[in-house]
Parts: C-alpha cells; structure tokens; sequence
C-alpha cells in the first residue's frame, strides 16, 4: 500500500520472475558484501530467460553499489548473461567525491 500510494510497484524479490517481468532498464543491486553471490546467483538464470523471451538480445544494466569493487565486478563478470552491462559504483560517490580530480 505504502508503495502504491508513491506510485511505485512493489515486488519482492522471492519472487524474481515477477521482479524481471517489469521491463526494468536498470537493476541495483544493494546487498550487503556477504550476499551478494547468492543474490547475483538467484537472480542471473531469471534474467537469462527474460532476455530469451524479449527477443531484444539486451539484459538491463546492473549496478552494484558495494564499497568494494574486484570481488562484485568478477562475480557478476561469471554469472550474468553477456547480454546485461554492469556497472561497479561506490555508495559515497557523488559531485564532491570527484570535484577537485584524481589529484586533489
């Protein structure tokens, strides 16, 4: 209700089919370090077999916003569809973090 009311649709994610069947452009994905595999993992066979059904051969763009960013980077490298572009944030980035450059 609470979303609704917001003009946003809820959708858990046990149900990842219903999740996907959105047509979502982008997913964040905003798990902590420790489950972010299984999230990954739970959720890269549904979107395989979304992109399959859309016939577009594209995925959505995939954002992590985990503080690290090797371990997130190479775990959705094996599991995501080829067809789905990632893409590695910082949860502190903004225009302050980048202002003055690398070197400032």
């Amino acid at each position: 209700e609470i979303a609704e009311g917001m003009g946003v649709t809820y959708v858990p994610l046990s149900d990842p089919q219903a999740f996907l069947d959105q047509n979502l452009d982008v997913i964040v994905l905003a798990t902590s370090i420790v489950s972010f595999e299984g999230t990954v993992r739970n959720i890269a066979p549904h979107l395989k077999s979304q992109i399959e059904k859309s016939g577009t051969n594209r995925g959505p763009l995939i954002v992590d916003v985990l503080s690290v960013k090797e371990h997130p980077r190479q775990i959705m490298l094996d599991l995501l569809p080829k067809e789905c572009d990632i893409l590695c944030t910082h949860p502190m980035f903004g225009p302050d973090s980048g202002k003055k450059g690398w070197h400032g």
